[in-house]
């Protein structure tokens, strides 16, 4: 799995497609601040109920770690990640 972050959004990929993202996170930064508002989730139609965007919000909690930044999820489907996996909570801008 490959996983790529921009400014504007952190994308997943398998190994055997490159050209077109599994599971993608539309996010913002607010460097100034250390902060990430995390603004949709999507994943590729033939891939959803496979527990890709687990995956990816798993993926860019390690990231955003490495990188200090805080979450702010403004996502229905981050919200209720969040709500399920105690253990991230302390990523949170909120707490």
């Amino acid at each position: 799995m490959e996983q790529i972050l921009s400014n504007s959004s952190f994308d997943l990929f398998t190994e055997t497609n490159t050209f077109k993202p599994v599971a993608h996170l539309g996010i913002c930064k607010l460097s100034e601040q250390k902060i990430i508002l995390l603004e949709h989730t999507w994943v590729d139609p033939q891939k959803r109920h496979q527990g890709w965007a687990e995956k990816l919000l798993t993926a860019f909690i390690q990231v955003s770690e490495f990188q200090e930044f805080k979450i702010l999820p403004l996502c229905p489907y981050a919200k209720f990640f969040f709500s399920q996996h105690p253990e991230f909570k302390h990523h949170l801008i909120n707490q």
